[in-house]
């Protein structure tokens, strides 16, 4: 996978139990992250929970990024785009869902490797302290991604401000 990345993400090349990937629209990170993502994904079984705050549909999530990369890296006859998941043939697979609704559903999740949190700077304090215990998976990692948009975050202040020990935090711009 480092082949694949940019410099500025080569944090997610290395184990970390968080990752952390902030700054501006338009820099890369969403796309990236869907990259590297689908690659991981290829070279061996994982079970990914691609999340955010609010997702009232599929449409709110970012099942529509990882099936637009999986065209353009050629794994189609890999990675199989479903309605609501995305499928690999070496069983792993990618699951979408919002935080703050589905409360019950996360808590009882099982197995994720990879947690993918998607456009963070809304995830709630409270969604958060679910989120993260669920998460528990050995060796197990999230990835945070958001687009600062107040120091006063509770993300930000989280994650940037203070950043917790098992965290790797890289502002890209």
């Amino acid at each position: 996978m480092r082949n694949e990345l940019t410099s500025s993400f080569d944090f997610l090349a290395k184990p970390s139990r968080l990752k952390v990937a902030y700054g501006g629209r338009g820099s890369g990170k969403s796309w990236t992250i869907a990259q590297a993502l689908c690659l991981l994904a290829v070279s061996k079984p994982l079970r990914i929970l691609c999340a955010r705050e609010l997702q009232v549909s599929i449409r709110d999530s970012v099942h529509r990024l990882l099936a637009d990369q999986i065209d353009r890296l050629g794994l189609g006859s890999f990675l199989e785009v479903q309605n609501t998941e995305i499928r690999g043939s070496n069983g792993s697979l990618f699951l979408f869902e919002g935080l703050r609704h589905n409360v019950t559903k996360i808590k009882s999740m099982e197995g994720i490797d990879i947690c993918w949190v998607e456009e963070a700077e809304r995830v709630s304090d409270d969604s958060r302290l679910t989120l993260i215990p669920t998460i528990r998976k050995p060796n197990s990692e999230i990835l945070v991604t958001f687009n600062p948009e107040q120091e006063t975050d509770p993300t930000y202040q989280r994650f940037v401000k203070n950043t917790p020990p098992e965290a790797v935090v890289r502002k890209i711009n």
